[in-house]
């Protein structure tokens, strides 16, 4: 499990450090008043946007994993928890990991779709304020 979180968090990164260069990029062409800056930045929320819709189903499939360890997580008491171990009850305390091991790795990929999400966010506001200030003559 922890090579599988080492590779999620090396992915995680770099996802995050591309996200950023890229932004970083856009925003540079926008203070240097590109002409092109919005052909830029609609091209690249359009690479998000097909992303994001390329990651729906396995987004789904992450939230349905956090719903199932929340409910697993419900219904063992920390007493019956605390007995499992006193009594060694393997096979429940086994379960209960895997269970929490695939909750973390879908919180990881949750996290890193929300990141998309972000990014598309951002970049949908700086065309929502271009078309403002446009239209104010600024």
């Amino acid at each position: 499990m922890g090579q599988k979180i080492d590779q999620f968090t090396e992915s995680l990164r770099l996802k995050l450090t591309a996200a950023s260069e890229n932004l970083d990029s856009l925003k540079a062409k926008i203070d240097g008043k590109v002409d092109d800056a919005e052909q830029d930045v609609r091209a690249r929320l359009d690479e998000v946007k097909g992303r994001i819709d390329e990651g729906k189903a396995s987004v789904a499939a992450a939230n349905s994993r956090i719903k199932n360890w929340v409910d697993a997580k419900k219904a063992a008491t920390d007493e019956q928890i605390s007995a499992w171990k006193t009594q060694l009850e393997v096979d429940r305390l086994e379960d209960r990991a895997v269970l929490a091991e695939e909750y973390a790795l879908a919180a990881r990929e949750v996290a890193a779709a929300a990141i998309d999400d972000a990014e598309e966010a951002s970049l949908e506001a700086w065309l929502a304020r271009k078309d403002a200030d446009t239209a104010a003559g600024k």
